[in-house]
């Protein structure tokens, strides 16, 4: 019987929410105010740089390397989806896969996408210089979560396989660089709402790189 796959499963998803909740709630509690004079919007610095500021026009590592950018952005949206499909599988057990065959078509596309930036990061001597134990871990997690979809609906493995799967990913989610699913928009919501309030975004005009 996969209910204890299930069972498991959603334990991990709450072990997450509760330790990410409380990781927030500690960041919030260590914030130090603005004593800065007000000469901005801290919402419109704020939008910036969730929106604008996050464009490959405004960022040279994304201008750069546009294929490791769009991989990325894909990766990121496969991910989105696959906790959305995983928590329709815990809520309706009986339930056809969510989003039917896009949905296992989408989820391949997205581990493979996975799959090579993990053989990127291996390969090139520079990123392995950059990168820790804990990139191979959630990098090798989350793509196995995102196969674990697409075999699933393939008929290629039990159900019990990819809730075990995606619990693997959820019980390590708070615990390495896979919290920045919270952190990364909360930590640019922050900044950018600092920088909005002391007149700096967004800039009155844009500053072209150096050398371009």
């Amino acid at each position: 019987m996969w209910a204890t796959e299930r069972a498991i499963c959603a334990a991990a998803f709450l072990w997450a929410a509760v330790l990410l909740t409380a990781q927030f709630v500690r960041a919030l509690r260590g914030r130090q105010p603005d004593l800065s004079v007000a000469a901005g919007s801290g919402g419109r610095g704020a939008l910036y740089n969730v929106t604008v500021a996050m464009s490959p026009s405004h960022k040279e590592t994304a201008r750069r390397h546009p294929v490791a950018f769009g991989a990325g952005v894909l990766l990121h949206a496969g991910i989105a989806v696959a906790v959305i499909r995983v928590c329709a599988v815990l809520i309706a057990p009986g339930a056809p896969p969510l989003f039917g065959i896009p949905g296992m078509v989408f989820s391949g596309v997205t581990a493979l996408t996975g799959l090579s930036l993990l053989a990127r990061r291996a390969a090139s001597p520079a990123l392995r210089v950059l990168s820790s134990p804990d990139d191979y871990v959630a990098a090798a997690l989350t793509t196995a979560f995102l196969a674990a979809g697409a075999a699933r609906d393939a008929g290629l493995v039990p159900v019990g396989v990819y809730v075990l799967a995606a619990a693997a990913f959820a019980l390590y989610l708070p615990l390495g660089k896979l919290r920045h699913v919270l952190f990364c928009p909360v930590s640019r919501l922050e900044l950018g709402a600092r920088l909005g309030r002391r007149g700096t975004f967004p800039p009155a005009r844009e500053v072209k790189d150096v050398g371009e």
